[in-house]
């Protein structure tokens, strides 16, 4: 089980777990500043890159990766700002529709950055 703390990035932190549980097909848990990551299938185990690289990923598709590192701890992982400062206010920009590349679907909560796919996803729910 991998566990990330998002202390100092609470404004992303839904947003994020959604992203990264997704991409690796994770469940995830929900704490107060940290969400934890462990494999659907018992007999599977979460790759700690995995989890960086989809981190790394989310970060750069909402512009936020030059203003943070991510510290990786034994299973836990920590983002923390480059510059130690109050990221407050650029991470209330990440909230605003016009810079959020994400799609989000209405029955599930399923995430992704192609209206497309999200049209296909929806199918889903209507078979």
């Amino acid at each position: 089980m991998i566990t990330v703390d998002c202390t100092n990035a609470l404004a992303i932190k839904d947003k994020l777990l959604v992203y990264v549980a997704d991409k690796l097909e994770a469940l995830p848990i929900l704490k107060n500043e940290k969400f934890l990551l462990d494999a659907l299938d018992d007999s599977q185990t979460i790759d700690k890159m995995n989890v960086i690289s989809a981190i790394e990923e989310f970060l750069e598709s909402v512009n936020l990766k030059e203003n943070f590192q991510i510290i990786p701890k034994g299973d836990d992982i920590n983002i923390e700002p480059l510059d130690g400062a109050d990221m407050k206010e650029k991470l209330d920009k990440v909230s605003d529709t016009d810079r959020n590349p994400f799609f989000e679907c209405t029955h599930c909560g399923f995430m992704t950055r192609y209206e497309e796919e999200l049209r296909t996803h929806r199918l889903i729910h209507y078979i």
